[in-house]
C-alpha cells in the first residue's frame, strides 16, 4: 500500500517510529504536500525518492517543537555542578566543546550558553554546536525571539538578565546569540558531523523515544563517535536504558543518569591482596573523571565475585543516590531494596530502582519497578516515560499509545 511505503521511507531516513508519530498524522501531512505539488500519492512517493527538498518539506510538517528554556532544571543543575567542580578544575585552559541535537528552536543551546556565562566562563572558553533536521526551527533559533511558552517554571530570573521585551516577543541578547553555531543535519546519516572535532558533552534529550529501534541504534552510534573518551551524553529521563546497549557507562551524575563514553582499558592490572581478597583495579588511558570502579574478587577455588553490600545508615534515598553516583549500581540496588523493605509505599524509591535496573539492561525488573511507582503515584511522569520506552521496545504499541496519552494529560 502506498501509505505504508511512504511511512517506511520516512522511518528509514529519519528514524521516526510511525506508531509513535501516528499513521493518521503522516497521511494528513502527505495529503497536504500532494495538494501543494499537484500530484497523487503514488507520484508523490517518487518525488520523495528523488527530491531532498521535498522530503524536508514533508518532515517539517511532522516535526512539532516542544521545548522551553532550562527544561528539566535537574539536568541543568547536574550540568552546572559538573562544569564547576570537575571540568573547570581539571581542564582550566581547555575549550569546552558541546553539542545540542536536535536543538529545535534554540532554547536548549541558549540555556547552555547562559549557564556557562553565569559560571564565569567567557565565550572564547567554550564552543557550542546546535543541529536540527528542521530548517524552520533553525530559522527561529537564529532570530532568537521567543513567546511566553518558552518561559516556564517559577525561576525566570534569567529572562530579565538576558532578554529584552519587544512588540513581537522576548529578544535574546547578542552575547548569547553569537555563542551558538547552527547547522542542519540528520542524526541518522552515517556522515553526520564527520568534519567536527570531538565533543566533551552532548545533549540529545527527548528524541530517542520517538525513534524506532533502528533509529535509536544508529543515532547512539553517531553520538558515541562524536564524543571524546569519557565524554558525557545527556539523554531524556526515559532514554537511559538505551545507553547500555552500546559502549557507554551509565553513571549517576549529581542526581541525573547520563552516559559516559568508556575509556580504553589497559589489559594489565594491578593486584593487591587485602585480608583474603584480591582487589583488581583496571587502569584507564585517561586521567579524566573515572568510570571504572574497583572489583573485589574472593580468593577461592572458583574465584566467585563478592558483591559488596553497604548498610543503609539513614533509611534515606540520598545514600542510594550517592552509591549510584560512584558507579556502584549493584550496591545501589541492594540499598534500594533495603530502603523499600522499610518504606514500601515510596514511589521515588521504586522509580530509582527501576532506573538502575534499566541502566543494567534488566528490563523486566525495571518495568515492574516503574509500574509499582505509577501505582503508588499515578502522576509520576518520569516513571510513565520510562515505561513508554520499554513498551515501545517490546513492540506493544497499543500500550504505548495509552501510556503516551496519559503522560500528555499530566503535562497540561
Amino acid at each position: 500500500m502506498i501509505w505504508s511505503k511512504i511511512e517506511n521511507l520516512l522511518c528509514d531516513k529519519t528514524g521516526f517510529d510511525g506508531n509513535i508519530i501516528g499513521t493518521r498524522k503522516i497521511i494528513k501531512a502527505v495529503e497536504n504536500r500532494c495538494l501543494i505539488c499537484g500530484v497523487n500519492a503514488d507520484d508523490y512517493l517518487q518525488i520523495l525518492y528523488t527530491s531532498r527538498e521535498e522530503f524536508n518539506e514533508l518532515v517539517e510538517l511532522l516535526v512539532v517543537p516542544e521545548t522551553w528554556f532550562f527544561r528539566d532544571h535537574q539536568t541543568y543543575e547536574a550540568f552546572t555542578k559538573y562544569i564547576r567542580f570537575q571540568w573547570m578544575s581539571k581542564s582550566p585552559t581547555s575549550k569546552l566543546r558541546l553539542l545540542s541535537v536536535p536543538c529545535s528552536t534554540g532554547e536548549e543551546p541558549y540555556s547552555l550558553v547562559m549557564t556557562l556565562l553565569d559560571l564565569g566562563l567567557l565565550p572564547n572558553q567554550f564552543h557550542i554546536d546546535a543541529v536540527d533536521i528542521s530548517k524552520r526551527a533553525l530559522s527561529k533559533a537564529r532570530k532568537a525571539i521567543y513567546g511566553r511558552n518558552s518561559f516556564r517554571g517559577s525561576n525566570l530570573e534569567f529572562q530579565n538578565r538576558y532578554f529584552t521585551s519587544t512588540d513581537t516577543g522576548y529578544q535574546l541578547c547578542e552575547k548569547v546569540k553569537n555563542a551558538v553555531n547552527w547547522s542542519q543535519g540528520n542524526l541518522l546519516e552515517a556522515n553526520f558531523l564527520v568534519d567536527r572535532s570531538l565533543y566533551d558533552i552532548i545533549f540529545c534529550r527527548n528524541v530517542l523515544i520517538y525513534f524506532d529501534n533502528y533509529g535509536r541504534k544508529n543515532t547512539l552510534k553517531n553520538l558515541h563517535r562524536l564524543l571524546k573518551t569519557q565524554g558525557l551524553l545527556f539523554v531524556g529521563a526515559s532514554e537511559t536504558g538505551e545507553l547500555s546497549n552500546l559502549d557507554f557507562e551509565v553513571i549517576r551524575l549529581n542526581g541525573v543518569f547520563v552516559g559516559q563514553k568508556k575509556a580504553a582499558v589497559v589489559k594489565t592490572q594491578k593486584n593487591t591482596s587485602v585480608k583474603g581478597y584480591v582487589i583488581s583495579q583496571s587502569q584507564t588511558l585517561s586521567d579524566n573523571y573515572p568510570i571504572n570502579q574497583p572489583k573485589v574478587t574472593a580468593i577461592s577455588d572458583n574465584m566467585q565475585t563478592v558483591k559488596p553490600v553497604q548498610h543503609l545508615q539513614n533509611g534515606h534515598l540520598e545514600s542510594i543516590r550517592n552509591s549510584a553516583d560512584q558507579g556502584n549500581l549493584t550496591v545501589a540496588i541492594s540499598q534500594c531494596q533495603n530502603f523499600i523493605y522499610q518504606n514500601s509505599t515510596s514511589a521515588e524509591a521504586y522509580l530509582l530502582l527501576g532506573e538502575i535496573y534499566q541502566a543494567q539492561g534488566v528490563e523486566s525488573r525495571a518495568e515492574e519497578c516503574f509500574q509499582k511507582a505509577i501505582y503508588l503515584d499515578p502522576k509520576n511522569s518520569q516513571a510513565l516515560l520510562h515505561l513508554i520506552l520499554l513498551k515501545e521496545q517490546q513492540g506493544d504499541y497499543e500500550k504505548v499509545k495509552i501510556l503516551r496519552q496519559r503522560w500528555q494529560r499530566l503535562q497540561k
